[in-house]
């Protein structure tokens, strides 16, 4: 696999991830449930896909920032 279908594929999945940790949060906060197991183990993967998809573009996220914040002459 290379490099960029590994990276759309994290992104695919962290968007997938989000929407299913809103939803169960959706569900815990209007059944007023305290522990409510699968939002937790979505919102534990999210911050997990979060943090490989940010590795995976950090050089391309720095590449911006430098160009963005570069001083203009």
């Amino acid at each position: 696999m290379k490099r960029e279908d590994l990276s759309y594929s994290v992104s695919f999945m962290l968007l997938i991830l989000i929407c299913l940790t809103g939803a169960t949060g959706y569900i815990q906060s209007s059944q007023d449930f305290r522990k409510f197991v699968p939002h937790r183990w979505f919102a534990y993967s999210t911050l997990v896909l979060a943090a490989i998809h940010l590795a995976l573009n950090a050089g391309k996220s720095f590449r911006y920032i430098r160009r963005k914040f570069r001083r203009k002459k």
